[in-house]
């Protein structure tokens, strides 16, 4: 057993990559070896990663014939490569975060810790569980919740669970806004869609910026994070509406468009919700629909309970409503104020050391 090595298990969106280099990148500076897996998917959020990278196949069990094929081949090769990276670094400890391509990992990581070869920890980003998460929980040594209040964990042993926050680059935490708005420049909106951006997010913003009077496309500037497929088609939309923007299908740089932006209109998977927290930006939050146990709604819910952001669910896209909560956040400074106060607030836990201190007794 190499006593200093941790693996990460990761991929998917930049939800469930991020955490993890973030983690991963703090184990390093504390002088542990730290190995990610992660699918193809995953590697372009890992550029900023200092240790290793290892592509571990993955892939979902659905969709039509051909898919379920190739997708059981991808996942054989992921399980093969499993097995060879962890019996031959042989960690300490495996946390995995969530996210389907994981799962490979955890069957092999689980078999190893059985034997006491080594130790399972998961995290869980979102306010419920994932179903991999779920799957793997009575194995894991420790149970680490970024919501405090996380669903679908009834009855499960609590002497595991710990609430600790997301790990996030404390290098790149915001300082706190000053309170005010500038009435010299422009209104900046950012259309944030997640890592993967979003196109019914993207249409719903034209449908809006459409609606609004004349007065306001002047003193108004766009950017959004939108899918390459759809950038040609927004940037004419926009420009026939005369707004200023700025349209780029992924952005290294979120924090900072946050800290200097407005009003984010954005998704609510845990890593935005965390990014709006930590920069106090006043949100409208539209959450997925189809999210696996409706995640992304309760992730909303817990800033729109705490009047931090306002809540639009997809099925009011075409009411009126939307569009007069997007107008008075426009209109409305003091609004937007009280957002910022009440984000304020919230506590931010320093995930990266509360998970080390666990893991490490």
């Amino acid at each position: 057993m190499k006593q200093k090595t941790i693996i990460l298990f990761t991929g998917g969106t930049g939800g469930h990559v991020l955490p993890a280099v973030n983690f991963g990148n703090y184990l390093i500076k504390c002088g542990y070896e730290c190995i990610i897996f992660l699918d193809t998917r995953g590697l372009k959020y890992a550029n900023e990663f200092y240790g290793k990278k290892i592509i571990i196949n993955s892939g979902h069990l659905s969709g039509n014939f051909l898919s379920l094929i190739k997708n059981f081949f991808s996942l054989s090769i992921g399980f093969i490569k499993s097995l060879f990276y962890i019996s031959y670094y042989r960690p300490l400890h495996c946390v995995a975060f969530g996210s389907y391509a994981s799962f490979m990992p955890l069957v092999i990581a689980s078999l190893f810790s059985l034997i006491k070869i080594t130790s399972v920890h998961l995290h869980e980003q979102n306010s419920t569980v994932g179903k991999v998460n779920l799957f793997f929980f009575p194995i894991a040594k420790n149970f680490f919740v970024n919501f405090k209040d996380t669903k679908n964990l009834n009855n499960k042993k609590s002497n595991k669970i710990f609430h600790v926050g997301l790990p996030f680059n404390l290098q790149k935490k915001l300082n706190n806004r000053v309170g005010e708005f500038s009435t010299s420049r422009k209104i900046q909106i950012f259309l944030y869609g997640g890592s993967q951006g979003s196109i019914n997010l993207n249409n719903f913003l034209i449908k809006l910026l459409k609606k609004l009077p004349k007065k306001y496309i002047n003193n108004i500037k766009i950017i959004i994070q939108s899918p390459i497929i759809q950038k040609k088609y927004i940037e004419k939309e926009l420009n026939s509406i005369g707004i200023e923007n700025n349209i780029q299908d992924f952005y290294s740089n979120i924090s900072t468009l946050l800290n200097s932006s407005d009003i984010v209109v954005a998704r609510s998977g845990a890593g935005t919700i965390n990014d709006i927290i930590l920069s106090q930006t006043p949100s409208i939050l539209v959450p997925i629909s189809q999210s696996i146990y409706n995640h992304q709604y309760h992730n909303a819910k817990f800033l729109f309970d705490k009047n931090a952001a306002e809540l639009i669910e997809e099925k009011e896209f075409d009411l009126d409503i939307s569009y007069q909560k997007f107008k008075e956040l426009i209109d409305n400074v003091d609004k937007r104020l009280i957002f910022i106060n009440n984000l304020k607030l919230i506590e931010v836990l320093d995930a990266n050391s509360l998970m080390f201190r666990i893991i490490f007794k």
